[in-house]
Parts: C-alpha cells; sequence; structure tokens
C-alpha cells in the first residue's frame, strides 16, 4: 500500500512550475508541500473535457467506520468495486511526486523509492467529492522487482507523456494500468 509520497517545490521543471502557480492563484494555502500523507491536501490534476486543471485533493476517501480513510485501490480490481468503478471510468487524478515511500512489512523499516532519471514523476489515481472537498485515491498494482523485497504492493506510476493519455482517456488509462511498471532505485528513508 502506498501512504506517503513527497513533493516539493524545488524541481525546476515547468509542468511543475506551472501547477503550481495555478494553485498559488487559484488555491492558495489549500494543499500541502513535502511528504504528503492520509487526510493532507495534495496538488493534483484532473480532467475537464480536454482541459486540464491542477486542484488541491484530500488523501484519501472517507471510509464506513468513522475515522478510517480508503487510501488504496487495487487496479486489476477497481473497475470491479462500486466505491471504485464509477471513479475509474470518468474520474482520473494524477498527483506529481518526486518520491514515494513504503515500509517493510516485517522489519518496519522505511524505504523512499524514486525513478531513475526522473526528477519528478506521477502517480495515478481515483478522485470523488465529498462535501466541498475532493479526495482520491491512489491505485496500487503487483509490485515489480525493485519494489518487491520491500513491499508486495507499489503505486500506479506515469511518465509525463502518460498524464493526458491517463486523464482523458478511459481506454487509454486501461492499457496504461496493464503496461510495466518503471524501474525505480531505493534507498532506506532517514
Amino acid at each position: 500500500m502506498c501512504g506517503r509520497f513527497l513533493f516539493t517545490a524545488d524541481d525546476p521543471d515547468e509542468r511543475i512550475a506551472a501547477i503550481l502557480d495555478i494553485l498559488e492563484r487559484t488555491a492558495p494555502g489549500k494543499y500541502t508541500l513535502g511528504e504528503i500523507g492520509p487526510g493532507l491536501a495534495a496538488p493534483g490534476v484532473i480532467a475537464r473535457g480536454e482541459r486540464l486543471s491542477p486542484i488541491p485533493a484530500v488523501f484519501g476517501f472517507t471510509g464506513r467506520e468513522a475515522g478510517k480513510l480508503l487510501i488504496n485501490a487495487r487496479s486489476e480490481t477497481a473497475g470491479e468495486k462500486p466505491t471504485f468503478a464509477d471513479a475509474l471510468r470518468s474520474r482520473r487524478i494524477v498527483l506529481p511526486a518526486s518520491a514515494f515511500f513504503e515500509w517493510n512489512r516485517e522489519t518496519r523499516e522505511k524505504y523512499r523509492f524514486t525513478v531513475p532519471g526522473l526528477s519528478f514523476f506521477y502517480l495515478g489515481g481515483l478522485y470523488r467529492r465529498e462535501g466541498a472537498d475532493t479526495r482520491f485515491v491512489l491505485l496500487t498494482r503487483a509490485a515489480n522487482a525493485d519494489m518487491a523485497p520491500v513491499h508486495p504492493r507499489m503505486p500506479v506510476i506515469l511518465g509525463p507523456e502518460a498524464v493526458r493519455p491517463w486523464l482523458t482517456r478511459e481506454a487509454d488509462a486501461r492499457d496504461l494500468l496493464a503496461g510495466e511498471p518503471p524501474r525505480l532505485a531505493v534507498e532506506p528513508a532517514s
């Protein structure tokens, strides 16, 4: 399960700068930078028709039990689950990240994962409206060889070129879910 990721304003990439510039004008102070975990609002991007729109979104759907958040959805079964099926069809989101974190289930050690050669990437998720908030869950998939020694699941990771297809076309999004995940670099997180 992916429960924490990192997003900072340090990246000089023009796409990241544009996301932050729009959010600073439209939703100042309504999102978190740094390590983002359940219950915190993060910068996200959704599609409104063919237009991509940065928005602040809170990590986690409200669960059935008070105080419990749903933070992940299995990509392999999300289309069959009432909680996620409609969102997979029409409410996909991406969350820019420079790293994500996972804990080894046996040793309880925290690890930081990055994508070699990319200063940032996007995590694929689903969103819905809950009252005044837009809330998201991250989609997960079976771990690749880099992730498996730490955890059996990993987030759906998208490169910058996959953002528009992921957000605007359901068939392309399903193809991306079936694709091969990228290689990962791993190091203990301090």
